[in-house]
């Protein structure tokens, strides 16, 4: 908690040291000049919020048109230190990782939007505009694509919700191995999230309580299966999830295959088709990649508790191990996570650092894979708000919250991507 207090800390004074920039010349420093639109503003909506909000995505509105945005400018500033929008990712500080640069922003960056909107929102000078950014990375000539058999109208509940799970067809004739994928919304306006798993007992829907067979079907209270297994995890902003050279995540024929999808939409009648792209192998790999999952089971976290924390210590005893890269995980109530490796010598590294958005997860690929050797612990941290007023509260007084599947209750798991020589 110590590492994760001291990162807060410096984040803080970062944005400290921005607000007050306006008032350097009192202490004798040539004050900067006020961050523009065109200079210092646009580039990080390109990079960080058009994915959501440039009028065609899940976000809405169009924060890349100029006058938009500096209506917003107030709101907009709020909302980034606050760490709402972007929705909170993992800290590229702990472990970089693939399209970091998209998903999160530092405090200065932070800082720069309360800047310019303390300043009016200047738009400044047109020339110093940049393109809008190239579109992201994408699988065009996929080996494998996995397509909803038809189209699902989105019927939200009252609250602007939907979760519905699509079984997809499984062509494949003989073992294969991914290499890369991409998640493709058939309607980004209306797909907040995207799960694909592999169900290995071949009774999707069972935990639903639907008939055996059954395609497609409501999974509103988003419940993972027990023998569920996932394989990748698709939030606005995210791209092509590619695997380092010489790996592979292994898929077999007959192997039933699962797409969750979470629609948020203000009004019913949307029709979404989303996909996956896949490039594959026909050749096992040098290393074969699975998923396994880590942290506490079973615990409590006591009503009216602002930050309750609970930690899982686990030794390596099967042999050197690689991790890829990661998806955290917990449930409404959940606010922050840690995890690093450590060894009696007091050797160390960060394997993963953030806040956490239930509504907003994502399956992170480092940009280095990290090397957990025998006898080294992989500790996982979480922390929770059980408050009154905690976001994503449903018991008013707050009850005791137990470890469970369902979204009342909670999890904490740092779902990682492995191999093992």
């Amino acid at each position: 908690m110590s590492e994760q207090n001291a990162w807060k800390r410096r984040a803080s004074e970062v944005v400290f040291v921005g607000c007050v920039a306006a008032s350097m010349a009192a202490c004798g420093a040539e004050p900067e000049s006020a961050p523009t639109w065109y200079r210092d503003i646009q580039p990080l909506v390109d990079r960080s919020c058009a994915a959501c909000h440039d009028g065609t995505g899940v976000g809405r509105v169009n924060l890349r048109d100029a006058a938009t945005a500096r209506a917003l400018a107030t709101t907009m500033a709020a909302r980034v230190e606050a760490g709402e929008m972007p929705p909170p990712a993992l800290d590229p500080s702990c472990q970089p990782y693939a399209g970091a640069d998209r998903m999160y922003l530092g405090a200065e960056e932070r800082a720069r939007f309360r800047a310019w909107a303390d300043a009016g929102a200047p738009l400044g000078d047109p020339s110093e505009a940049t393109s809008k950014p190239n579109g992201l990375a994408h699988i065009d000539d996929p080996d494998l694509v996995l397509e909803m058999p038809e189209a699902h109208e989105v019927t939200p509940d009252d609250d602007g919700n939907e979760y519905w799970c699509v079984v997809l067809d499984n062509p494949l004739a003989a073992p294969t191995w991914i290499k890369a994928l991409e998640a493709v919304p058939g309607d980004p306006l209306v797909v907040h999230h995207i799960g694909l798993y592999r169900d290995a007992g071949h009774d999707a829907g069972a935990g639903y309580g639907v008939p055996p067979g059954t395609k497609a079907f409501s999974c509103r209270n988003p419940v993972l299966e027990l023998d569920w297994q996932l394989l990748h995890a698709f939030a606005p902003g995210v791209s092509v999830m590619e695997l380092p050279k010489d790996t592979g995540i292994r898929l077999d024929p007959g192997e039933q295959i699962v797409m969750q999808m979470h629609y948020y939409s203000p009004k019913p009648g949307a029709l979404d088709r989303s996909a996956y792209r896949m490039r594959l192998a026909t050749e096992a790999p040098k290393a074969e990649v699975f998923m396994d999952v880590f942290g506490p089971v079973p615990f409590s976290i006591p009503a009216g508790v602002s930050k309750h924390v609970e930690r899982s210590v686990i030794t390596n005893e099967d042999g050197p191990t690689t991790i890829y890269g990661l998806l955290p995980h917990m449930h409404l109530l959940g606010r922050s996570y840690n995890a690093w490796i450590e060894d009696d010598a007091g050797a160390g590294a960060c394997v993963a650092r953030g806040d956490y958005d239930f509504h907003h997860q994502a399956l992170y690929v480092f940009d280095k894979p990290l090397q957990w050797q025998p006898g080294q612990r992989l500790v996982t941290e979480c922390t929770w708000d059980n408050s009154a007023t905690s976001k994503g509260q449903s018991h008013f007084p707050p009850l005791d919250v137990a470890w469970g599947e369902g979204t009342n209750q909670e999890m904490c798991f740092m779902v990682a991507y492995l191999s093992r020589p």
